[in-house]
């Protein structure tokens, strides 16, 4: 805080104790003279921090009365005011999807070509992994089936040897877990996807990245036909 003004100290002080519990929701918050005291300032600084946090919703002045803590305003990423609506969620899916088909795919010729036999190994042991988890999807135990799908996508990113898929890949974590996440959720059958993972673990296997490109592309593409049908 020492880089900040009075004022800017004195807000930093209020927001840092909301956030941490001490000054709670709907409770008074200190008085001006108080707040002043302990910064050794005069109470002019303290005012205007107060009505700076007015302005913003974070406290809010009772006459004749200390202020009251009101708290940060939750944000509605899909309020009407927003260029954005609940329905764009779909889009917002499907181009992440198309993205990562397009990287996916060119990682999985890569990984075809340039996997070590003991990378080639862990992309295996992942690939059994996923196929054996799908059969817990019925039990509704969908988190353990999409981490297990998502280490298989992950080895072979990684065996890649792709340094920009690699990092797309872990700068994205939250995007390919949703989209692991739903896929599971609303999928209609299981049949498909294991025979995907087939021919993708396959391909590799066999080292043909022709094959290994385009088993990938279809993997992800019926995805993308899921999240187009919803």
């Amino acid at each position: 805080m020492s880089n900040l003004n009075a004022t800017e100290q004195v807000i930093e002080y209020i927001k840092e104790n909301i956030l941490s519990g001490e000054f709670k929701i709907n409770s008074k918050l200190p008085s001006e003279r108080k707040i002043a005291e302990r910064f050794n300032i005069s109470r002019i600084p303290v005012r205007k921090a107060i009505e700076k946090l007015c302005e913003e919703g974070v406290i809010e002045v009772i006459p004749y009365s200390s202020p009251i803590v009101k708290g940060f305003q939750k944000l509605d990423l899909f309020d009407e005011s927003e260029p954005f609506s609940r329905s764009d969620i779909q889009d917002f899916y499907v181009e992440s999807l198309k993205t990562r088909q397009l990287i996916e795919s060119e990682a999985a010729k890569l990984a075809a070509i340039n996997a070590t036999d003991e990378e080639r190994e862990r992309i295996k042991d992942a690939y059994l992994k996923s196929i054996e988890e799908l059969e817990k999807v019925s039990s509704g135990l969908i988190e353990e089936c999409n981490e297990a799908d998502l280490n298989f996508h992950k080895e072979i990113i990684k065996a890649s040897h792709c340094e920009l898929f690699i990092q797309y890949y872990e700068l994205i974590p939250k995007t390919i877990f949703s989209n692991q996440f739903f896929g599971f959720k609303y999928r209609t059958s299981l049949k498909d996807m294991i025979e995907h993972h087939n021919k993708v673990m396959d391909s590799i296997e066999k080292k043909d990245k022709n094959l290994a490109y385009h088993a990938m592309y279809d993997h992800l593409e019926e995805i993308i036909e899921l999240f187009q049908r919803r």
